[in-house]
């Protein structure tokens, strides 16, 4: 995996420079470290070609959609690495909806790659900081993040599991920070 993922992560790296703490290359490295792990047990096996570029471009719907000079460089990007146009049309696709309605096996790796890190002590530390950078309270925030715990929805199996004990170290963390209060 390593070696297959290398050139997408070198192309994408420097888009992701003015992505906040929360979202920037590191979240991105830490989804990547999730990908074999999670693809364990999925029914059907991840295409490795589609599974690393929706693991590297993760962050970047918004500037694939909005951004004509970034959508050309990476069709360029990915048609030099062996992506027909076929593909490329399939790789939009999938990049716009794998966050809110997986239905793909490279789809719902990458969407519990990336939801796992909202659990526990990482997805606390996450919503610490982007409620400080926005302005909240630390009640505001332990209550966007307490009623948002368990309205994420887990694909593969090694997800919820993984999520099972996320959920349960976030909420023990939030009682005892309420307990503090």
């Amino acid at each position: 995996m390593t070696e297959d993922i290398q050139p997408y992560l070198t192309f994408v790296r420097q888009y992701y420079d003015s992505k906040d703490q929360a979202h920037d290359f590191r979240h991105i490295e830490r989804i990547v470290s999730r990908l074999g792990r999670l693809s364990e047990g999925v029914d059907i096996p991840p295409r490795m070609q589609v599974l690393c570029f929706l693991a590297a471009f993760h962050g970047l719907w918004p500037r694939w959609r909005d951004d004509s000079e970034f959508r050309e460089a990476s069709r360029t990007f990915l048609t030099g690495i062996g992506w027909g146009a076929g593909g490329l049309d399939e790789a939009a696709l999938l990049l716009e909806r794998h966050g809110n309605d997986p239905q793909t096996a490279e789809e719902k790796i990458v969407h519990d790659a990336n939801y796992i890190e909202l659990l526990g002590a990482l997805g606390i530390a996450k919503a610490f900081t982007v409620g400080g950078a926005r302005g909240q309270t630390y009640e505001e925030t332990s209550g966007i993040f307490s009623h948002n715990l368990d309205k994420v929805e887990f694909y593969t199996p090694v997800g919820r599991r993984l999520a099972d004990a996320g959920r349960a170290y976030a909420k023990e963390f939030l009682a005892r920070l309420r307990e503090e209060w």
